[in-house]
């Protein structure tokens, strides 16, 4: 997926991430199934879509982007969760 061109950026992508975010990331992905979590997320896009298609934000592709790398993340976390 192409990424967008705006104006905001990730300020964090330099820094280190703190041990309570790792902790608090760790705890969530032994707690929420990533499977059905990627499914439920996917299902709440495809029935906003339904219901909105005529009246889209306008930084829907932003939203976009960032559900797609939501979801890279999910399945490569769903790939290692019973190995």
């Amino acid at each position: 997926m192409e990424e967008t061109n705006t104006t905001q950026t990730n300020t964090l992508v330099n820094a280190e991430i703190s041990e309570n975010i790792l902790h608090e990331f760790k705890v969530f992905i032994k707690t929420v199934p990533a499977k059905r979590l990627n499914r439920n997320l996917r299902k709440m896009l495809a029935d906003y879509l339904f219901y909105n298609m005529d009246a889209l934000p306008i930084d829907f592709k932003d939203l976009l982007t960032d559900l797609y790398w939501l979801h890279e993340l999910l399945d490569e976390i769903e790939g290692k969760e019973f190995i």
